[in-house]
Parts: structure tokens; C-alpha cells; sequence
């Protein structure tokens, strides 16, 4: 907020607003991994409850996944590299 961003010397954070430096999270609390707990306590939800991807999120102004999917990377090829790092590390490994 402005008055921690004013303690820390910054003014480019501290608000949502074109300019700034800024990270959001959104999640959707209607989704099942959130039934019961949101309606209490929706921060406790979020951190005890089950992982879930988010639905929304900004990092310094840029929108990185919408839709609960990211849109700064190729999924299929990061998947891909993935199971061929695994696989040679299995290999080395002797399983596989």
C-alpha cells in the first residue's frame, strides 16, 4: 500500500494504477477447492486448503495467466522439456 511503499523511499508501488510496479492475484472462491472454507475464512481457504491454479495474475503490470492459463509461455513445449529432463535424469540414474 501507499503508506508502506512512503516507509520504504518507493513511489513506483504501493497502488494499482498504470505506472506502477505491481503483482495480483486473483482465485476463484466459487470453485470447489474453496466449498465451506471461503464462506468462513477465505484466507485460511487459500493458504490450508488444496493447491489450485489461479484464475488471474499480474506480475509488475504484465498478465501471465487469464483464464486460469498462462499466456507468457507454450505449456506443450515446457511440458515436453520436462518429461525429456526426467527422463534423462531416470537414465542417469539407472531406472530407466
Amino acid at each position: 500500500t501507499l503508506g508502506g511503499a512512503a516507509v520504504l523511499g518507493r513511489d513506483d508501488i504501493g497502488a494499482l494504477a498504470p505506472g506502477m510496479a505491481a503483482d495480483l492475484v486473483a482465485f476463484d472462491m466459487q470453485s470447489l477447492f474453496m466449498a465451506g472454507g471461503a464462506v468462513h475464512d477465505p484466507v485460511a481457504a487459500l493458504v490450508f486448503g488444496k493447491a489450485q491454479t489461479a484464475d488471474f495474475v499480474v506480475v509488475n503490470g504484465r498478465v501471465l495467466v487469464e483464464d486460469g492459463q498462462p499466456r507468457a509461455i507454450d505449456v506443450r513445449r515446457l511440458v515436453a522439456r520436462h518429461n525429456q529432463a526426467a527422463r534423462a535424469l531416470l537414465a542417469r540414474a539407472g531406472q530407466l
